[in-house]
């Protein structure tokens, strides 16, 4: 299952190049559109955000046995990312899940007040994705959505802003503070107990490299961060054909599948 980031979708450049590299591998593929987002308008009364893990839940429940018996990978990119990692901090909690194999998380926001700052603060990218996230937002036919956040939708001059008038009054936080904390995607790490690999690039313009400062690696024994020099935000390209994000979510998948065939060992041996 792939998971778009803010603003995206299933035609997002990189979940179609994720897909040919999975579907060229083996892996049937599904490319998942979140609640609110433009191919799922239509259908949608409300909107997805930071830490709606349980529509990942809720998708994965709902998904045929022919497909999900073997058990299922997660790559989500950006929000997409941060969604997979709260739905695997919450596992334990979330009934009628299939088995979870392994889950790739690309340049997620960690700490979420990190990543609304880095945008807010660039003057081009941000501006875009504030006035995309609007109207994105305002376009849904959303029962959830009353006139007083619409007008608050329609005034914030950021994405911060944005999160801190809109999303987390609509959703029940009583502030920003609390909906970061409450959705902080680096403090579910340590409780992670499937194979997990976090990709994320020093250059990347809207989730600064700080993310991963603060955070005890030793603790989290299932995940792997990996570091990347240069690759911007969910991009990862390079002189190859494939995208270097594709090779590396394509080999950690093979080798969470072939691990499956292997005598089950303790999650540190995983690891």
């Amino acid at each position: 299952m792939l998971v778009h980031g803010l603003c995206g979708g299933e035609d997002d450049p990189y979940l179609r190049e994720a897909a040919r590299g999975l579907l060229r591998r083996g892996f049937r593929v599904l490319r998942l559109n979140l609640r609110g987002s433009p191919m799922s308008q239509p259908h949608s009364t409300s909107h997805y955000h930071l830490g709606r893990s349980e529509d990942l839940a809720q998708a994965l429940a709902a998904l045929p046995a022919a497909l999900a018996g073997e058990g299922v990978v997660i790559a989500g990119w950006s929000l997409g990312g941060a969604l997979a990692l709260l739905l695997l901090g919450r596992a334990a909690s979330t009934p009628g899940l299939p088995r979870l194999l392994g889950v790739a998380a690309i340049s997620p926001p960690l700490q979420p007040e990190l990543a609304h700052a880095a945008i807010d603060a660039n003057p081009v990218l941000g501006r875009a994705l504030l006035a995309m996230y609007r109207r994105e937002v305002l376009a849904v036919p959303a029962r959830d959505l009353p006139p007083a956040l619409r007008q608050a939708a329609r005034e914030a001059g950021s994405v911060q802003e944005f999160e801190a008038r809109v999303t987390a009054p609509r959703f029940g936080y009583p502030s920003y503070d609390v909906f970061c904390e409450v959705n902080r995607p680096a403090a579910m790490l340590p409780q992670i107990r499937v194979p997990t690999l976090v990709m994320l690039a020093a250059d990347d313009p809207l989730v600064p490299i700080g993310s991963m400062e603060g955070i005890d690696w030793q603790a989290c024994p299932a995940v792997l961060p990996l570091l990347v020099g240069g690759g911007g935000h969910c991009g990862f390209y390079d002189w190859r054909a494939e995208a270097m994000a594709v090779r590396a979510i394509g080999g950690f998948f093979e080798g969470v599948a072939a691990g499956q065939a292997e005598p089950a060992g303790s999650v540190d041996e995983a690891a």
